[in-house]
């Protein structure tokens, strides 16, 4: 039986590394079970830094650009 196959769309404000990429993999391999997973890729410079995170219905957004705006939010 083949495993299935799952697209991870990562963005971030610059390409990754394959060590980076490597790194996702390992936090996503326990819950992905006999999935492949395969990372889609988007560059969006204006993150300024971090990384979001979309997969099934897993959303991390750890990026600079939406941690200053909740601080801007807080701050007024």
């Amino acid at each position: 039986m083949k495993s299935k196959k799952e697209i991870v769309k990562v963005i971030t404000p610059f390409p990754l590394t394959a060590r980076q990429k490597q790194i996702i993999f390992q936090k996503l391999a326990p819950f992905a079970g006999d999935t492949h997973l395969k990372i889609k890729e988007k560059v969006d410079p204006s993150l300024i830094g971090g990384v979001i995170i979309m997969w099934r219905d897993l959303y991390i957004d750890c990026s600079l650009k939406t941690q200053l705006e909740k601080l801007k939010k807080e701050l007024l």
